[in-house]
């Protein structure tokens, strides 16, 4: 990129020309070759919601998916690093023990990791949020229940 901006200061109009041409060329080619990707920001934020809850080898993955020309996810509304998602509950499984496994409507899978009594949450779809906590951890708030750790495991 610097070398077309380098451009923008040659005051000869032929000059100016050919040295936008020239840095489009070495643009192009080294996009061909892989050493260049232009990715926009709401394809990153959408790479980094998708991968909310995965470790950092599956966030590394998915971000280097974009940056290979994987196709563009949908806009996201993200900031930078995010600490909490919006969701949607497709459903709410109880286990034996009384804990849940939540599955959302974009094919994550979140299970409770703590004992914390949900009661018995209503059927169909539920809205939640998921917020990152300290060393790694996540909580889960549906509705208007108690806050949750979950852990996601798809």
């Amino acid at each position: 990129m610097d070398k077309i901006y380098a451009c923008a200061g040659v005051s000869d109009g032929a000059a100016r020309l050919a040295c936008f041409d020239a840095a489009v060329a070495a643009m192009k080619q080294a996009q061909a070759a892989g050493d260049v990707s232009v990715v926009s920001r709401a394809q990153i934020q959408q790479a980094e919601k998708d991968t909310f809850g995965l470790g950092p080898q599956a966030q590394t993955t998915a971000v280097t998916g974009v940056l290979k020309g994987a196709p563009a996810p949908a806009a996201a509304d993200a900031e930078a690093e995010l600490d909490n998602v919006k969701v949607t509950i497709s459903t709410a499984t109880k286990r034996p023990d009384g804990t849940y496994r939540f599955t959302l409507d974009n094919g994550q899978v979140w299970e409770q990791n703590d004992t914390v009594s949900l009661g018995t949450l209503p059927r169909g779809t539920i809205e939640a949020e998921i917020r990152r906590g300290a060393i790694g951890s996540f909580f889960l708030k549906a509705g208007n229940r108690s806050l949750v750790r979950v852990k996601r495991v798809k």
